[in-house]
């Protein structure tokens, strides 16, 4: 059994689009054994040559979708080679012609099935299945016909758009203007595909939240001045485009109500999609448009029962005749608690409601309720309200949630898994909520949401899966994603993040680009998840920006180098839309650039902040430069925002918003400022010090000090660098500066051979950062040295101790640096599984890029003895006592059988189990993206020891792990790896 290959008749890229095809996870597409009707070579069908294209045959009793898809294909073929195949009705007539139908419904496809020229056997009963063979002679009329069947309307649809996807066509060719590549002539083999049910049954998007993007962009471009029918129906397309099903559509009291317009409806099931509504929308009704106080009374079934009913019952009625799935249960009028006498009768309540739902069914639809498709959604107090004890018809789906943040708060226990309902998940990659809203860009790395997704699919949660995309745009890559896995789960699965990034690249873009873009997205995705740009305010969604505790003076100035790897990828950005074919820029912009400068300049514009306030406070006249630079990042993103808004001559125009809900985050920050000194002198700061050596400094406009507490190193000498380690064989900085307007003049000098002062930078107003090494070959001591280096000018004298430490130790091996050691996960010396259970790495995911996950995923709870664990061995230059800190993935237990726990043991003591969970502040963990937990521990003696962590439970996902020896200085993230003889210089 082979996979299907699809070429172009430029041999070149017949390589290229296989690995694209393995990219796109549509292993189940495979190859069956090609049966006698049926082509018996692997030879070629033509779809356009000499301008001239096959005509598209459907049949006119079909489902209209296939007519939809049959022109959104040919409308494809013109778009890559210049020629329209024309979509007919008729009977086939011509030498060559393709034909797609569906099973039952397609006169000429029910006869090619009948006359044994067509075997359909592998999708029988399989739902939106298809099968694409060329048959010979088959059809009356024609020679070679390239034949789609479809077990039903959407199995056609798929199959149809299988071909987009072959020909080189992405899902986002209209919603991002990604243009194919061109080609005069395009061939696709003979062999054959047969594609079986998707992994999830339902699955889909939720526009959301769309008061900024879409709805004002719609009310210029959609005829009815709102996201309507002609909105809808290339949302619709999309959804198809993407493999997708499900629809929950645009509901905030800004856009009309989705089903009072009549056409919307009908868009949807000519499309063939299911329409479904949010966790706050039951039975398909809009309250926020559609509740009239005035006529019904109070939106409370408590009070007002029999009116709440009939209003349901109304839109049973006009709608029973289409596909849904019905949210059912209830909420408050928007997005807000249900209305219960006391908090005991919510349980009860929610029964009554859900009984009397189903009931609606029966009488509207004349169905057994147990057949009608039903989707129960326990979102924030619904959960605690099924906690309680809620019985939920067992035909229905559990649609379990996440925190909005990504992180899934439950899923089904066994029990739960054995329903034949099944379980689904409602997901977000967008937000408008506490702590923060993430509203502008797309964020969520893919390995996250592989990691949730692939819990709840482990624990039979495959019913439906549905993605709050916000605005559909900028949310493309992380939508994709997650309908491939929900399409064909093993094989998306299987990937990693930068393979599936890669693969996307390269079928999206250009492939001799696609590993630059998958690097660059890679390390986008881990920037943002450490802190995405939405949530550097550092507040509260009501407060205006404060002071972000990325650190500017510790571990080589952790602030900079955030911003410098941010800055990095702007540039490798624009470097690769310099170098993609013309037509492909465009849509490089929305999918890729504008998300990273956004970041970019987001980053800037509140680091850049920062660092005027401490230049201020260490009296630099260069802080006001910091200042201009941070008003500078946030102009750049109003910029970049109106080029996303120009790209395709006004298409895109008001779409693109840059502070949705204008909140403070996205304004122009609070800056230091300074008053330059008129005598102006020396100054000299040094690494781990928010403290400067300084003579007549600048003025500051006031201050500053309490702004500097996150950064202030207790102890942190501002005359001396932290110790270099020859182990780990680091370098850290001095920076010289003017207090004046003309930049600093100074020499520095070494009073020993070994101290290097080996690079300088330049940096703005004139400052000067020393980068300061040690040249062990010329150390020739086998104990720690002091040395000096003296800053002279200006009238100025400084000195700064030097302490350097000839500790060796193996390659690779955790060694102590300045009091601490610190390690990404995957740097385990051994791993013991248990069963199927124990670590396993997961590439991209995590603030590190390199987390580990515990166990099987529905492996069963263990104690600390028989638990798998992972054997970290370091090496210590100090004893007594040492905290250990362990940082996790926010995620949450697996379900009620679990807790989420781990056990921790150094040198063979009793293990310490903690909680993750119980320890977790969510409020600081989400925006983190970590929960850092702590045990106390005495080491007995320097040297050797080991540490083992033990996963205690599922769904533990370790991030980093720091161990203070009492020299931990203050940083957001975790202080780089002191691993010896590994890391760059």
């Amino acid at each position: 059994m082979t996979r299907s290959t699809w070429r172009y008749r430029n041999r070149a890229l017949a390589p290229i689009l296989g690995g694209a095809l393995a990219g796109l996870s549509v292993g189940a597409a495979l190859l069956m054994p090609v049966s006698t009707a049926e082509a018996r070579t692997a030879g070629k069908f033509t779809l356009a040559a000499a301008g001239k294209a096959p005509p598209i045959y459907v049949d006119a009793n079909d489902a209209k979708v296939v007519a939809i898809a049959a022109r959104a294909f040919a409308a494809d073929v013109q778009s890559v080679s210049g020629a329209l195949p024309s979509v007919e009705t008729g009977s086939p007539t011509g030498e060559t012609a393709i034909v797609a139908g569906t099973l039952g419904q397609s006169a000429a496809i029910d006869r090619l099935v009948a006359e044994g020229k067509l075997s359909v056997a592998a999708i029988k009963g399989q739902s939106e299945g298809y099968v694409v063979a060329v048959v010979e002679n088959g059809v009356p009329g024609v020679a070679r016909a390239l034949v789609i069947a479809g077990a039903d309307r959407r199995g056609t649809a798929y199959g149809i758009f299988h071909l987009s996807r072959m020909i080189g066509v992405s899902p986002w060719t209209w919603w991002a203007d990604v243009k194919p590549q061109q080609r005069s002539e395009l061939e696709v083999s003979t062999d054959r595909i047969e594609q079986k049910s998707p992994s999830v049954k339902y699955r889909g998007f939720f526009i959301n939240d769309e008061d900024w993007s879409i709805r004002p962009w719609a009310e210029e471009h959609d005829p009815t001045g709102t996201i309507g029918p002609q909105t809808y129906a290339r949302v619709c397309e999309l959804l198809l485009r993407l493999r997708a099903n499900l629809l929950w559509p645009a509901m905030h009291k800004v856009t009309v109500a989705f089903n009072l317009d009549a056409d919307n409806a009908r868009v949807a099931d000519d499309y063939a999609i299911v329409m479904g509504a949010s966790h706050a929308e039951p039975m398909l009704r809009n309250n926020v448009g559609e509740w009239n106080h005035a006529q019904r009374g109070e939106y409370n079934y408590d009070s007002n029962g029999p009116s709440v009913l009939q209003y349901w019952r109304e839109r049973v009625r006009t709608n029973g005749r289409y596909e849904n799935l019905y949210t059912i249960g209830m909420r408050g009028l928007h997005d807000s608690a249900i209305v219960a006498g006391h908090e005991a009768d919510g349980v009860k309540l929610l029964e009554k409601v859900v009984a009397d739902q189903r009931a609606l069914f029966r009488d509207e639809l004349g169905r057994d309720p147990a057949t009608v498709p039903q989707v129960f959604v326990p979102y924030k107090e619904v959960l605690d309200v099924y906690r309680k004890g809620m019985t939920v018809p067992q035909d229905a789906i559990l649609g379990w949630v996440d925190d909005n943040h990504g992180y899934i708060r439950q899923l089904s226990t066994r029990a739960e898994q054995k329903r034949p309902g099944g379980g689904g998940v409602y997901y977000h990659i967008s937000y408008w909520g506490r702590p923060n809203d993430y509203l502008w860009l797309d964020s969520t790395p893919p390995a996250l949401i592989g990691e949730e997704m692939g819990k709840a699919f482990a624990t039979n949660s495959r019913a439906m899966w549905m993605l709050n995309v916000g605005d559909i745009k900028p949310g493309e890559k992380g939508t994709e994603y997650f309908l491939d896995l929900a399409y064909d789960f093993d094989g998306t699965s299987k990937l990693s993040q930068r393979e599936w990034l890669k693969a996307w690249a390269a079928r999206t873009f250009d492939p001799a680009q696609a590993d630059a873009i998958a690097d660059l997205l890679s390390a986008y995705y881990r920037l943002n998840f450490a802190r995405k740009p939405e949530h550097m305010g550092y507040n509260d969604e009501e407060l205006g920006i404060e002071g972000t505790d990325m650190s500017p003076v510790s571990y080589g100035d952790e602030a900079g180098r955030r911003l410098a790897a941010y800055l990095a990828l702007d540039h490798k950005a624009a470097q690769i839309a310099a170098d993609l074919p013309a037509g492909k820029r465009d849509g490089f912009f929305h999918l890729v650039q504008y998300p990273v400068r956004g970041s970019a300049k987001m980053n800037e514009k509140i680091l850049s902040a920062d660092r005027s306030f401490l230049y201020a406070w260490q009296g630099r006249a260069s802080a006001n430069l910091y200042a201009q630079e941070a008003v500078n990042a946030f102009r750049e993103v109003k910029g970049a925002t109106a080029t996303y808004n120009a790209i395709g001559n006004g298409k895109w125009a008001r779409f693109m918003d840059d502070a949705p809900r204008y909140q403070s985050v996205f304004s122009a920050p609070p800056v230091g400022r300074v008053k330059p000194s008129a005598t102006p002198s020396l100054g000299v700061a040094v690494e781990g010090s928010v403290d400067a050596l300084v003579t007549s400094p600048a003025i500051a406009a006031e201050d500053y000090g309490l702004r500097l507490n996150p950064w202030r190193n207790e102890g942190a000498a501002k005359d001396r660098l932290p110790v270099f380690v020859k182990a780990t064989d680091r370098r850290h900085f001095i920076d010289v500066f003017s207090t004046g307007a003309a930049p600093a003049d100074f020499t520095a000098t070494a009073s020993e051979p070994w101290i290097r002062i080996d690079r300088s930078d330049v940096r703005l107003g004139g400052d000067v950062r020393l980068w300061v090494s040690i040249d062990w070959a010329r150390f020739s001591r086998n104990r720690p040295r002091e040395g000096r280096i003296v800053i002279a000018g200006m009238g100025v004298e400084q000195t700064i101790t030097v302490v350097a430490d000839p500790a060796t130790a193996s390659s690779g091996t955790l060694v102590e640096d300045n009091g601490v050691i610190a390690a990404d996960p995957h740097r385990y010396a051994a791993l013991r599984d248990v069963g199927a259970g124990g670590w396993r790495h997961v590439p991209g995911l995590g603030r590190s890029g390199h987390a580990l996950e515990s166990g099987a995923r529905t492996a069963s709870a263990a104690d600390a003895a028989s638990a798998p664990y992972a054997e970290y061995r370091f090496l210590a230059r100090s004893s007594g006592k040492a905290q250990l800190r362990l940082g996790f993935v926010p995620t949450f237990p697996l379900n009620g059988e679990h807790n989420l726990r781990y056990a921790v043991s150094i040198d063979g003591a009793p293990p310490q189990v903690v909680d993750v969970e119980a320890n977790k502040n969510w409020n600081d963990a989400v925006q983190r993206a970590t929960s850092v937990t702590a045990t106390d521990w005495t080491l007995a003696k320097p040297g050797r020891h080991v540490l083992r962590v033990y996963a205690m439970d599922p769904g533990l996902v370790l991030d980093s792990i720091v161990l203070d020896l009492g020299g931990l200085q203050k940083s957001y993230m975790p202080p780089p790896e002191t691993l010896a003889g590994t890391l760059p210089r």
